[in-house]
């Protein structure tokens, strides 16, 4: 019995040790319009920080207000352990927005099954949407699209409506 539980313990461990990874993470903002900079992507672990962006369907307040004041620092530090970081772009020299058609990128420790990326989608007047998408963590990383949504505050809605498809590719490779 006690082999078992051994043995069990061990394959757990190396299943845990699999599933750790350290990656590169670039950021491509695919917008054509020459204004249209972005905040930087913010990195969180999609289970642990789902309770701090949506509830009962909704988006959350905090969520909502990440994206209007376009400042996740408060929704992170709810999230807690399942915040990874930002991915900071350099616009005009001094950062941290990601400019139309600019590449930023940064490296982090992984542990997360399945990773949502987001950030405030544009600095217009009124402008209430965010970019966001998801990836399943694969050990080759991947490529994915982000997608464009509109929070619905405006509208009172408080859900995401696609608004563009594909405005930034993010590429995923192991360090």
């Amino acid at each position: 019995m006690k082999h078992g539980i051994l043995a069990i313990g061990a394959l757990l461990l190396a299943a845990g040790a699999a599933s750790a990874q350290d990656f590169n993470f670039s950021v491509t903002n695919l917008r054509a319009e020459a204004d249209h900079y972005m905040a930087p992507i913010v990195i969180v672990d999609d289970a642990m920080a789902e309770p701090f962006l949506f509830a009962d369907g909704y988006l959350t307040e905090g969520f909502i207000d990440a994206v209007l004041n376009g400042d996740p620092r408060p929704l992170n530090a709810q999230i807690g352990a399942g915040y990874a970081g930002p991915v900071l772009g350099n616009r005009n020299g001094t950062g941290p927005h990601i400019s139309a058609g600019e590449t930023a990128a940064a490296d982090y420790f992984i542990t997360s099954e399945r990773l949502r990326f987001y950030a405030k989608g544009g600095y217009s007047e009124g402008e209430d949407t965010v970019i966001t998408g998801t990836w399943d963590v694969t050990p080759e990383g991947g490529e994915i699209l982000l997608d464009l949504y509109d929070i619905g505050h405006d509208e009172g809605r408080r859900e995401l409506v696609m608004v563009q498809e594909g405005v930034v590719r993010l590429v995923i490779t192991p360090n």
